[in-house]
């Protein structure tokens, strides 16, 4: 084995957590959207046109643009521009993952309806614009490392179960294929993940940065890219296939980075998506051969 085995089992046991929470959060919202309709008549997919159309739109505005712009600003050095771009990120995803969460909290635990009102249904509303305030402010102010990676698993369990919901199995398959080419010529060839890794591993965004408190001079760093796109593939098997096809597509996701971390040298980067998207593609695959066998 080539890294610290307690390295490795935290972060396998991280990874699995993004992508079951992930998978709970998604259901649970797609749940959410019928009970919204019902009570309402708003229908949160209404603007929906295509799951093809979002995942032109995830590759372009999710992917290359920002990447680019980064790697733009980084060869300039505006690090204070990157630094704001980051905060305003952080910010918006934190405020749809509190939409979400006092929805659900109103409706599923609360048993309440969306058509009644009252301060409680106020105070949520509220809390919808506060809680992502409070939570962007201290990230970024006052979390150490530890609170920085319970703060950014949420925000990879959030990015992956919202995009679920507006992508179907198809589109995530090839999001994933399209993902784990582009990690491989990212890392290997062009190498510009090398200096997006190094530049969000010192800021402590952009991935599981727990592993970066050295543990007999070991350490390993897992991009949130990581997380979450392999929890967009299994999520997206839960949602419209089965229990057992979403849970083969998360054994092959940890399969896949259990590769990486038990066979990867020491301080090498290594294109982790390279190994876990294919790996979900090869146990599915298996899922289904047998199905046909049996």
């Amino acid at each position: 084995m080539k890294t610290n085995a307690r390295l490795v089992v935290i972060l396998i046991a991280i990874f699995a957590t993004v992508l079951i929470a992930s998978a709970f959060f998604a259901g649970l919202n797609l749940r959410l959207f019928s009970i919204i309709s019902a009570q309402t008549g708003i229908n949160y997919n209404s603007g929906i046109t295509s799951p093809f159309y979002y995942l032109a739109y995830i590759l372009l505005a999710g992917l290359i643009v920002p990447t680019a712009v980064i790697l733009l600003l980084l060869k300039y050095k505006k690090i204070k521009i990157i630094n704001l771009l980051i905060i305003v990120l952080f910010l918006f995803v934190m405020y749809g993952f509190a939409d979400f969460l006092m929805l659900d909290l109103y409706v599923f635990v609360l048993h309440g309806n969306l058509n009644s009102t009252g301060l409680l249904l106020a105070t949520l509303s509220l809390l919808v614009y506060i809680l992502p305030v409070v939570l962007t402010v201290y990230y970024f102010k006052y979390a150490g490392k530890y609170a920085k990676n319970v703060l950014n698993i949420l925000l990879f369990i959030s990015i992956s179960a919202i995009i679920s919901i507006y992508l179907n199995i198809a589109t995530a398959l090839i999001l994933i294929g399209v993902i784990s080419i582009y990690d491989y010529i990212s890392v290997f060839v062009t190498k510009h993940m090398l200096t997006l890794a190094k530049a969000f591993s010192e800021s402590s965004f952009g991935g599981i940065t727990l592993m970066a408190k050295k543990i007999k001079k070991t350490s390993v760093f897992l991009g949130g890219g990581d997380l979450a796109f392999p929890a967009i593939l299994s999520n997206e098997f839960f949602l419209h296939y089965n229990f057992m096809a979403g849970s083969f597509a998360v054994i092959g996701a940890i399969i896949g980075l259990s590769i990486i971390l038990f066979f990867g040298k020491k301080e090498k980067a290594y294109p982790a998506m390279a190994a876990i998207g294919p790996a979900q593609f090869a146990v599915l695959g298996l899922y289904f051969l047998l199905k046909i066998i049996i």
